[in-house]
């Protein structure tokens, strides 16, 4: 993937590391929670005034394809981009690469989220927001 519109970065700690010093595999979520995040609050979404205007936006489905590995203090960015494949989903597509954008690839993957109000039932998200989306590469 070439147009992505969010880059984020990581040094991996030792204690995110398995005892072949390579990254645990489940950390790849958090960074990818890292990016999602940061991109979300570059677009003017932090996600405390998404929850602060009624919003929890959970994950529903995630997905990563491992390519090579990362290691201890490897300096990872992580590349999000988002998109709406419905009026209430979320989904937000990653690379993880060594060093930079044109680095190595480390994983590919995705996380799928719903837009919910503090009860739980689905609620679209604030119409900026999906406006956003909508422009995105």
């Amino acid at each position: 993937m070439t147009d992505f519109v969010h880059q984020s970065r990581v040094r991996v700690r030792y204690a995110e590391t398995d005892q072949m010093r390579y990254v645990y595999y489940a950390n790849h979520l958090i960074y990818w929670e890292v990016a999602r995040t940061e991109c979300l609050a570059a677009w003017g979404f932090p996600y405390q005034q998404l929850e602060d205007a009624g919003y929890a936006v959970p994950v529903l489905q995630a997905h990563c394809d491992y390519v090579s590995p990362a290691r201890y203090e490897d300096e990872l960015v992580i590349l999000a981009r988002g998109s709406m494949p419905d009026k209430l989903r979320l989904r937000f597509d990653y690379e993880t690469r060594r060093g930079d954008a044109d680095g190595p690839l480390i994983a590919t993957g995705w996380t799928l989220h719903v837009c919910m109000d503090q009860s739980g039932k689905p609620r679209r998200p604030p119409k900026e927001l999906a406006e956003r989306f909508a422009t995105t590469p």
